[in-house]
């Protein structure tokens, strides 16, 4: 029933104002995520396995194999590995195909060459805080991820200027060994040539 005033046909109008300028807003809106959804290859099956599962003593008995990796160095890291180890690290990769070794037989040969305890470095200068090689470990099923805290120089600041930078490095344990590893490593150019 219409009041003889007009007061229902400007409501109906404004509503259906209303209803328009929402479709046009949720077209506007869902139109790119559908874009970008098709543009994305298909759903993969994520890490872990679907089902796997393990007790709280199994996660933390594997997560205490992951970090004994960087605990120890030399037989007592090579011993961490599983003749099957998969490497997803480029760097290593390359180099266990450049000498047609296996990713086991290259963790194994890069480690023993490795000298004992800390790396040497330059002691001239300001020093970094030290950082944090256990800063976050996690598990799940067979999966431990560990997130390292660092500090470097800031390369657009004076000597001493550090900034915390974060890595990680992603271990599948099996039994008490090193099946397989993730990280977010590259391959580099390799260094200039020192001229004479």
């Amino acid at each position: 029933m219409e009041i003889p005033d007009g007061r229902a046909s400007r409501t109906t109008r404004s509503n259906t104002f209303m209803q328009r300028s929402l479709l046009g807003l949720t077209l506007a809106l869902v139109t790119p995520a559908v874009a970008v959804a098709q543009q994305l290859p298909a759903a993969q099956q994520a890490n872990p396995t679907r089902g796997c599962t393990a007790t709280p003593a199994q996660l933390e008995a594997n997560k205490k194999v992951a970090m004994d990796f960087f605990r120890l160095s030399g037989e007592g890291r090579v011993a961490l590995a599983d003749p099957s180890y998969k490497q997803h690290n480029p760097a290593c990769k390359k180099r266990a195909e450049d000498a047609k070794i296996t990713d086991c037989e290259e963790f194994k040969d890069f480690f023993l060459r490795l000298p004992a305890g800390p790396s040497p470095g330059s002691a001239t200068g300001p020093q970094p805080p030290q950082g944090n090689p256990f800063e976050v470990v996690t598990a799940e099923c067979d999966i431990v991820t560990i997130i390292h805290k660092a500090y470097r120089q800031d390369p657009t600041a004076a000597p001493g200027k550090f900034y915390e930078v974060f890595t990680f490095d992603t271990f599948r344990v099996k039994d008490g060994k090193l099946v397989e590893h993730w990280d977010g490593a590259v391959i580099n150019p390799p260094a200039p040539a020192a001229a004479n």
